[in-house]
């Protein structure tokens, strides 16, 4: 299996409460809090230890926020390298409504990085990335204080050290590392349709061949929901649905989604199955509660129910 790199440079410390209703202005009784390490990178690195995978997990955290990220983390699964913060690690909130089933996330900005620290940030994710180059996933937003271009340099790096950068962010972050073309970006319809312009009707599949062919990666795929996904290379073109299952929350899907696509590419599985395998684990993580991700047992029988057979790990 080849390496696997997770960045995430604005985590947040999940926390999720319960309430029978949301009402303005009244003091709401909160069920007991439960506390996540979150954040898009950590996400991953989560979903594949519980996919049985390895990974390197490289976290920003700061203050006492940060503090109960690294404990929760102890026990995570994988190995993690920290990066000092300025100032506390965020933190979100997400409130479940008992009486509808609908949940609200709150998520607070991060603390501003200093001035130059793009700079000391890449130089030690370039020593790491040229020891062990192979998967490098570039997850969730970039905190205040990093230019937009930071993925966009992370990707020419990896590519320079011989590795794969997979990205999956929003807005300039994520036209920023498109023109330095990565070798993965995932996106949702929403989000492609804004990277490239135009009609607002286009169909997924012309946006993932559009985001090939213009150069903006070698492989694109596009997430449509409950209806799969799309994915587009310069070699094939395919979709993948995934089996009907009971969506609790979507809070997550995204993560596994990613999480089991590298790790099938790093078990040099084909691309079909590997994004077969990213397909079942968003689906199992919609049937979890709030921030939980996907369990291996849902993620290998929807595996399995859209046609994908469990290859031996490389």
């Amino acid at each position: 299996m080849l390496p696997i790199l997770t960045v995430t440079l604005n985590p947040a410390l999940d926390i999720t409460t319960g309430v029978d209703r949301l009402l303005p202005q009244q003091k709401l009784r909160c069920s007991a809090p439960r506390r996540d390490p979150g954040g898009g990178g950590i996400n991953v690195s989560r979903a594949i230890a519980e996919l049985g995978g390895t990974s390197r997990a490289f976290v920003a955290v700061g203050g006492a926020t940060g503090a109960q990220m690294r404990e929760l983390l102890a026990d995570s699964g994988f190995a993690a390298e920290f990066w000092p913060l300025p100032g506390d690690t965020r933190f979100s909130l997400t409130v479940m409504e008992e009486e509808t089933g609908l949940h609200y996330r709150f998520v607070l900005p991060g603390p501003s990085m200093p001035p130059g620290e793009d700079k000391r940030l890449l130089a030690r994710l370039g020593e790491m990335i040229a020891a062990e180059p192979g998967y490098v996933v570039g997850s969730g937003s970039i905190p205040p204080g990093l230019p937009d271009s930071f993925y966009a340099d992370l990707a020419r790096m990896t590519r320079e050290r011989g590795g794969k950068f997979i990205i999956d962010t929003h807005g300039p972050a994520l036209k920023a590392a498109t023109e330095a073309r990565p070798y993965l970006v995932r996106l949702n319809h929403l989000e492609a349709q804004e990277l490239l312009g135009g009609d607002a009707d286009v169909a997924a599949h012309t946006l993932a061949r559009a985001l090939v062919r213009q150069g903006l990666a070698e492989i694109a795929i596009v997430t449509l929901g409950e209806r799969g996904a799309i994915v587009a290379s310069h070699d094939e073109e395919f979709e993948l649905v995934p089996p009907r299952v009971t969506v609790r929350s979507s809070v997550g899907a995204g993560d596994s989604f990613v999480a089991a696509l590298t790790l099938g590419l790093a078990r040099q599985w084909p691309l079909r199955e590997a994004a077969r395998f990213a397909v079942a684990a968003a689906a199992a993580a919609v049937t979890s509660e709030a921030t939980e991700l996907c369990k291996r047992s849902d993620v290998e029988r929807n595996y399995r129910a859209i046609g994908g057979t469990m290859l031996a790990p490389a």
